[in-house]
């Protein structure tokens, strides 16, 4: 069930559950996205919590092998090997982090786009990395975004959209994008992320 739906120059937001609307939409050409490989309970409220993480307990994936019927990119696609079909074309984004670093010092992209491993390398500082804050604790920085963005075509959609990256990375290169979000404080920060980078651009042109 939709919601809310807001409309953004070529970009069109669902606040809703993936499951439930993408198999209505039309139009989609491509698959570009980041889902949540664990779950946790948010402590005192007992909400579920989406987040980039290992998974324990009960904790499940979300059902993602519907992408695969689309050209498709899906970052932390290694978590879902059960799921899509084995592929020899993965992207990669090489972070720079120092050898000693405890962060992990890369991340890799399921895809059905390429044939052979593609390298993104891009120094990853956080918030700093973004051009307006740092919003969500999965985000990716837009231009690896518009990179992925370069192998694919039309108009692409992020079931996960979280903070809405990959719209503005859409709006960045003139591209149609549709996003879902089932949080609802993530799809308002999409939203005002999403019209800000609309403002912007049309600033320039």
């Amino acid at each position: 069930m939709v919601v809310r739906k807001e409309v953004i120059g070529d970009a069109t937001l669902y606040l809703g559950d993936c499951r439930e609307i993408a198999p209505t939409l039309e139009g989609v050409d491509c698959v570009v996205t980041d889902p949540p490989y664990g779950v946790r309970l948010n402590r005192g409220d007992g909400r579920r919590a989406a987040v980039n993480g290992p998974l324990a307990g009960d904790e499940s994936p979300p059902d993602i092998r519907w992408v695969a019927d689309y050209p498709a990119i899906v970052w932390g696609g290694n978590n879902f090997c059960d799921q899509l079909p084995r592929s020899t074309g993965w992207l990669v984004w090489d972070k720079y982090h120092h050898e000693k670093s405890q962060h992990s010092q890369a991340e890799i992209a399921w895809c059905n786009v390429v044939k052979t491993i593609r390298i993104h390398r891009e120094a990853y500082h956080g918030f700093m990395r973004q051009r307006d804050g740092w919003f969500h604790p999965a985000q990716k920085p837009p231009a690896l975004l518009r990179w992925c963005l370069t192998f694919t075509s039309g108009t692409a959609l992020d079931p996960f959209m979280g903070s809405g990256t990959t719209g503005i990375a859409c709006r960045d290169l003139a591209r149609p994008f549709i996003g879902i979000e089932i949080d609802p404080s993530h799809f308002d920060i999409a939203c005002q992320r999403i019209d800000a980078a609309s403002r912007q651009q049309r600033l320039f042109a």
